[in-house]
């Protein structure tokens, strides 16, 4: 065992900070304006950018929630670092104006570089491709032909990458506007999960060392069974404090995955859901969310150039192969709860929301789980 390890958080220290920060509910927050996350954190339009995040992290507020999740982009600061660093401390400035923690995710494994060679981002003026899900083609056949790897695991871009890790943990390691560090979003499902143990274990150590205030995660995503975790989810959710937990499934498959990660004893963060394609709807799952206060952050918010409302190019893949013969509702918006002009996608989904958020601000308190 690692001595980190030992610094995880007991399960009385989960639960006081689960008890302290209350009920958290939001968006994981891209502004409509962006097309990825190099739009978002770099300099080129950042005004502009601003602007629209004011008037999106406005509706949050406005309609109960009280956290986002942001996911920090290494390419921009490598390029752009002090830049970088500014915008970030006026998003998470501009969240705390609207009464919105922030839960900082600190590694990806989205638009990996492929091949050899890093090659950075281009910053600048950003292409989108209209009708695909995040607003990027699908990758070629060349393109899938090459390796994809993690900048942690590359010589050249190692140590810059936990060099920006250590500047932005320490720098916000006793701020309250932070209240969650989010260390690896979905590890492996990229690299495979072999690949991903080190970079798990190697960032927890990193960040223990720095000795944030904060909880520390890194998510359970793979829903079909909790009961036999696969090995990068283990160690996720041995050295987490508390419990980083995705899914995008129908409320029955809801239930029985949220009953089995109960077992651990440890408060759950929803940091991954709504998929409406996959028969999952705000009605059915926010009142559960409610009910047995899951914190949870929704994929997407308002409608915009991430086009996260189109469906995963994998259904897309699961209806060719299969003839049309699948379950899924393709007339659905996948992700994201508002239209572009800031009106709900359903007017409905919105109303639950905000009944269920002033319900909780009513009658409040959490219940101790391990009480």
């Amino acid at each position: 065992m690692n001595s980190n390890e030992n610094k995880t958080w007991t399960i009385e220290q989960a639960w006081d900070w689960q008890e302290k920060v209350g009920w958290l509910r939001g968006c994981n927050f891209i502004g409509s304006d962006c097309s990825s996350r190099i739009d978002m954190w770099q300099s080129y339009k950042n005004e502009e950018h601003m602007q629209t995040a004011q008037r999106e992290l406005s509706l949050c507020r406005d309609i109960g929630f009280n956290t986002v999740r942001l996911i920090v982009e290494f390419d921009v600061w490598l390029q752009e670092r002090d830049s970088f660093l500014k915008i970030l401390e006026s998003y998470i400035a501009l969240c705390a104006r609207f009464g919105l923690k922030v839960m900082l995710v600190l590694a990806n494994e989205a638009q990996l570089c492929r091949g050899e060679k890093y090659v950075p981002k281009t910053l600048g003026e950003q292409a989108y491709a209209p009708g695909y899900h995040q607003g990027r083609f699908p990758l070629s056949e060349e393109q899938k032909a090459l390796m994809p790897y993690h900048e942690l695991e590359r010589r050249e871009t190692r140590e810059k990458y936990l060099e920006m890790v250590r500047e932005i943990v320490d720098r916000y390691r006793a701020d309250e506007r932070v209240v969650c560090w989010n260390v690896y979003n979905e590890p492996g499902i990229t690299i495979g999960i072999e690949r991903s143990l080190p970079l798990i274990q190697l960032l927890f150590d990193m960040v223990r060392e720095i000795n944030p205030v904060q909880p520390l995660c890194s998510d359970v995503w793979y829903w079909k069974d909790y009961d036999h975790l696969r090995p990068n989810d283990a160690l996720s959710a041995r050295l987490s404090d508390v419990i980083s937990w995705h899914l995008y499934q129908p409320l029955a498959k809801f239930v029985v995955g949220y009953e089995q990660l109960k077992r651990l004893n440890r408060p759950i963060l929803l940091t991954e859901w709504l998929h409406r394609i996959n028969h999952q709807s705000v009605q059915e799952i926010y009142p559960l969310l409610y009910l047995e206060r899951i914190n949870c952050w929704c994929w997407g918010f308002v409608a915009g150039k991430t086009q996260t409302y189109e469906p995963w190019d994998s259904l897309w893949d699961q209806y060719d192969a299969a003839n049309g013969n699948v379950d899924y509702d393709f007339k659905l918006w996948q992700h994201d709860l508002f239209r572009l002009n800031l009106r709900p996608y359903d007017p409905d989904e919105i109303e639950t929301i905000k009944r269920f958020n002033a319900l909780y601000q009513a009658n409040g308190r959490l219940r101790r789980e391990n009480s």
